[in-house]
């Protein structure tokens, strides 16, 4: 979406959505609301309250917790600061059935899926979601989402286009309450140092092969003036060649830039499901990467160097590609080694001029009631108030201390999908003086008293540089072009995925790097895609097509 020359006046309606939270939620009689668990004669005027029940009720569930949970002196897992602050303010009351951490927990949870012994809420991943709907294991919460719900939850799963409540509703049924995924990490770019630009005479990146000129510059023309060939193209990721949704140093963003969605569930152009990292567009793309790593434009240790930060930080790399937030910490280190570093952002278009991007599903987490529990709205309640603690907390939230919020009884979270874009309007307006710092959040507030002080004494304040200078410059792309977003058909996992996606995936990644070191010959794809498809994937393909189809 181009929000360049964006008024004032939208900027501030950006950053009031962003804000906006209902302190109260609807007024609704029981009649109106259809309030479940009431008989038809018990039709009064009492106002529904979303943030609290009118009398106590208890709900069992299980937590996951760290092996190293940090609790208060006095308190335990069961009963402490966040869960005795949480059911005075909503009245509801949870009770663990067990808790336990990583694997141990896994186990335990599988266990309780298959016997049937669960708690009256959990939250779950999408697999056991979609194994508990199938085994009608879950209560319907269409009606009561829509009574108990507070208008900010409703306006939260709004922004996202209603998907994650899609992804929660089966055959018209909302079987759990999502969480929504950020999608500002799903848009990788291509960082490059704007001085060395500026010196060479070369213009930023739009396409490939202006990555390609860039990097093939930077490596023979001396971009930083040492007097050294001591200069590198692209770092690359040891682990990955490319992901799904982008790590950093990998090259999803040339994949995606050549049509090609690795890693991901697509439809070909005959309807049929395919699997992303196995398509002729990838293939290209990897034929691309080769010619790169041929020419010397990656770095000829990519795939045994541990750190390729240390390139970047060093000054010996001044392009690369990775997420909006690398000034948080590669580029806040870099800019300590070299404060006058002028660190860009770029997104890279097709060869149509189109930007592509593999987006993060819209939910990963599914909070679950048991069927025939008695009191679903009290779960939407605590719902609620979590939601509303976490967006905007009241004085007696801000009370606690926020070292021990994972002692919550239920972690789920919901925010705004575009949340590094709006923050980035927000944070760049109050800088060119469109907004003014009370019509920041406060996180944003923050960010621009670092960047005023930063800006006040560079030298005495680089480290104040980073997180203003993420969402200012890393959201720019976000702001200055429309991305052709590619969602994933499917995102749980099928009965064979269990059995063989372990070695499929290791057969992918090995083949890869390969055919980009040079090791296998570019065609050696074909025989990668017979053996994936042999090896257990034509099997998992089918199954995924009829998941899409239900």
């Amino acid at each position: 979406m181009n929000k360049k020359g964006k008024s004032a006046l939208v900027l501030l309606a950006a950053v009031m959505l962003l804000l906006s939270a209902c302190t109260s939620g609807k007024k609704e009689t029981a009649e109106e609301s259809g309030a479940p668990g009431k008989p038809p004669e018990a039709k009064t005027e009492t106002a529904i309250d979303p943030f609290r029940l009118p009398e106590l009720v208890e709900v069992s569930t299980i937590k996951a917790v760290s092996p190293n949970e940090r609790i208060p002196q006095g308190d335990t897992i069961e009963d402490n600061m966040y869960t005795r602050h949480f059911t005075e303010k909503t009245n509801v009351k949870f009770k663990y059935m067990w808790y336990a951490s990583g694997d141990d927990y896994t186990q335990k949870l599988k266990l309780a899926v298959a016997s049937n012994d669960l708690p009256d809420a959990m939250v779950v991943d999408e697999r056991t979601f979609l194994e508990l709907a199938d085994a009608d294991q879950l209560e319907d919460l269409t009606d009561v989402f829509q009574t108990y719900a507070s208008d900010q939850v409703k306006q939260i799963y709004e922004l996202n286009d209603g998907l994650s409540l899609d992804k929660a509703t089966i055959d018209g049924k909302l079987l759990a309450i999502p969480n929504i995924v950020p999608k500002g990490d799903s848009f990788q770019e291509i960082w490059v140092r704007k001085d060395w630009l500026d010196k060479l005479g070369l213009q930023p990146p739009k396409t490939v092969d202006d990555v390609e000129k860039i990097a093939e510059a930077f490596i023979t023309r001396d971009p930083d003036g040492n007097g050294k060939n001591d200069t590198i193209g692209l770092p690359g990721n040891n682990g990955v060649v490319t992901t799904d949704y982008g790590w950093n140093y990998d090259f999803k963003a040339l994949f995606n830039a050549f049509g090609a969605y690795p890693s991901i569930w697509l439809k070909d152009g005959s309807g049929n499901v395919v699997y992303g990292s196995t398509t002729p567009e990838a293939k290209k793309a990897l034929g691309k990467l080769a010619e790169w790593y041929k020419k010397g434009l990656i770095d000829k240790d990519f795939a045994l160097r541990k750190n390729p930060d240390e390139l970047v930080v060093g000054g010996k790399s001044g392009i690369f590609f990775g997420p909006w937030y690398m000034p948080f910490g590669t580029l806040t280190n870099a800019m300590m080694s070299d404060p006058k570093a002028d660190w860009r952002a770029y997104a890279i278009a097709d060869g149509h001029g189109q930007y592509n991007a593999t987006v993060v599903p819209p939910s990963s987490s599914f909070l679950v009631v048991k069927k025939g529990f008695k009191h679903p709205e009290a779960v939407m309640t605590y719902f609620n108030y979590n939601t509303r603690f976490l967006q905007t907390p009241t004085p007696d939230d801000k009370k606690l201390d926020q070292t021990y919020v994972s002692l919550r009884p239920i972690d789920l979270n919901i925010g705004d999908p575009d949340a590094v874009l709006k923050k980035h309007e927000m944070i760049k307006g109050a800088i060119e003086g469109k907004l003014t710092p009370d019509q920041l959040s406060p996180e944003m507030q923050g960010h621009l008293e670092r960047w005023n002080k930063y800006k006040a004494d560079p030298k005495a304040n680089i480290g104040e540089w980073g997180p203003p200078y993420a969402y200012l410059v890393g959201g720019q792309p976000m702001a200055d072009v429309k991305f052709n977003e590619v969602y994933s058909l499917y995102t749980a996992t099928t009965k064979t995925m269990e059995k063989r996606w372990s070695n499929l995936q290791k057969l992918e990644n090995e083949t890869y790097f390969k055919i980009v070191l040079g090791e296998l010959p570019l065609d050696a794809f074909d025989s990668f895609v017979a053996d994936w498809k042999a090896q257990g994937g034509e099997q998992i393909m089918k199954e995924v097509q009829e998941a899409v189809q239900k």
